[in-house]
C-alpha cells in the first residue's frame, strides 16, 4: 500500500459515506450474546448481518499455533496484523474469509444466506475484541467486492467501510493486545496493533466518522422529540374529540334543558351528518403521518442519504402538522365549551375523569 495522509483518508471516508451511508455502533447486547454462549459462528454471522450481509457461514478451524510454511490447513489471510514483528496476529489470533467469484451484489436477495466460508484459530475468542475487529475488517471485504467496488482490496477502504458500518468502538478497543512475557531476570511486553491504519491515522477517522454519525443521529432524534409533542397533541385532540361526542349525547338525552339562543343553532349544526365525521377525518390523517414518521424514525440506525432526505423533509412536515392539528383543536375545543355551558357539573365531571389519560 501506497503512504497516505489524513486527506486521502477523510476523502476515502466522504465517497464510502456517500456509498453506504453510516451505521450506529453495533449494540453490546448483539455481540455479548454470542460471546456467552462462545458461540463464534453466531458471532460471526451478527457480525455480518450488522454489516448488511445475510449471509451463512460455512466455518473452520486452525491450530492457534501454525506455521505459515505449513501445506495443510493454514491461512493466507491479507487481515493479519500490519505492525506485528511477525507478519501475523499475537498468539495466532487470525480469520480468513474466501470471496467466491459468483458473489452476489450487495442488497440484493441473493446474498440471503450466502454462503461463505471462514477459517479461524481455534482460539479467536481469548482477545474478543480483537477478533470482533478483524472479522468486522474480513466481512468489510465482501461488501466492497459485493460493490464491484474500484478499492474492494484497499486494506485502508475496507477499515473505513467497518468503521462508518458500526464497527469503529469495536475497531477501536479491539485494534491493540497487550502480552507480557515473562523472561529471565525481565519482563517483556509485547504490543501487537490490527489494521492498516497508524494510530493518528485511525483517530483522525474515528472522530470524523463519529462527527457524521453524531449529527446523523441529532438528527433523528429532534425529529423525535417534535414526534412524541405531536402524538400528544393528537391525544389531546382525541380526548377533545371523547368531550364533544358525550356532551352531544347528555343534551339530546336531556332535551327538556333550557339552552341559550344564540347557542341553540349552533348546537343544532353540531348534529348535522358530516359534522362529527370531519373531527374523524382530522384524526386518521394525522394518525396516518404519525405511523408514516414513526416507522421511518423507530429502530433506524442506517443513515443513508435517502433515509436522511427523509428525516429532513419529516422535520419540516411535522412542524406544519403541529400547527394544523392545534388550530383544529382550538376549533373543536369552542364547540366542547359551547356545549359544557349546558352540560350538567357531575356529568362534566366524570367525563373530564374519562379522558384522562
Amino acid at each position: 500500500m501506497q503512504d497516505i495522509d489524513n486527506d486521502y483518508i477523510s476523502n476515502a471516508i466522504d465517497e464510502l459515506v456517500s456509498l453506504l451511508g453510516t451505521k450506529e455502533e453495533i449494540s453490546t447486547a448483539v455481540t455479548h450474546r454470542s460471546l456467552d454462549t462462545r458461540n463464534a459462528k453466531l458471532l460471526i454471522e451478527n457480525i455480518a448481518n450488522y454489516l448488511g450481509l445475510p449471509i451463512v457461514i460455512n466455518l473452520s478451524y486452525v491450530p492457534a499455533n501454525y506455521q505459515a510454511g505449513n501445506t495443510g490447513n493454514r491461512f493466507e489471510s491479507s487481515a493479519l496484523a500490519a505492525t506485528d514483528h511477525d507478519g501475523r496476529g499475537i498468539q495466532g489470533i487470525t480469520a480468513q474469509v474466501s470471496i467466491p467469484s459468483y458473489l452476489s451484489l450487495y442488497g440484493t436477495s441473493g446474498l440471503q444466506g450466502f454462503p461463505i466460508s471462514v477459517k479461524i484459530s481455534d482460539n479467536c475468542l481469548k482477545y474478543r475484541e480483537t477478533f470482533m475487529a478483524i472479522m468486522a475488517h474480513e466481512l468489510s471485504h465482501i461488501v466492497l467486492h459485493s460493490l464491484l467496488h474500484r478499492e474492494k482490496d484497499n486494506e485502508y477502504y475496507i477499515d473505513l467501510t467497518a468503521m462508518i458500518l458500526g464497527f469503529s468502538v469495536i475497531m477501536l478497543n479491539g485494534r491493540k493486545t497487550v502480552e507480557t512475557r515473562e523472561k529471565f531476570m525481565s519482563t517483556e511486553t509485547l504490543t501487537t496493533t490490527y489494521g492498516y491504519l497508524s494510530d493518528e491515522q485511525f483517530y483522525f477517522a474515528f472522530n470524523k466518522i463519529s462527527e457524521i454519525r453524531k449529527k446523523n443521529i441529532n438528527l433523528k432524534k429532534k425529529l423525535l422529540k417534535k414526534l412524541t409533542v405531536f402524538r400528544k397533541q393528537l391525544y389531546s385532540y382525541k380526548k377533545e374529540l371523547l368531550k364533544f361526542n358525550k356532551f352531544v349525547e347528555y343534551l339530546d338525552e336531556n332535551q327538556r334543558k333550557r339552552i341559550r339562543r344564540e347557542d341553540a343553532a349552533v348546537i343544532v349544526s353540531f348534529h348535522q351528518v358530516d359534522y362529527a365525521e370531519s373531527f374523524r377525518i382530522v384524526i386518521r390523517g394525522n394518525e396516518g403521518k404519525l405511523k408514516e414518521i414513526n416507522d421511518c424514525c423507530v429502530g433506524l440506525t442506517h443513515y443513508t442519504q435517502p433515509r436522511l432526505n427523509s428525516l429532513q423533509q419529516f422535520s419540516k412536515e411535522i412542524d406544519t402538522l403541529i400547527s394544523d392539528l392545534k388550530r383544529e383543536f382550538n376549533l373543536l375545543n369552542k364547540d366542547v365549551r359551547i356545549l359544557g355551558k349546558h352540560v350538567g357539573f357531575l356529568y362534566k365531571w366524570k367525563i373530564n375523569r374519562q379522558a384522562m389519560p
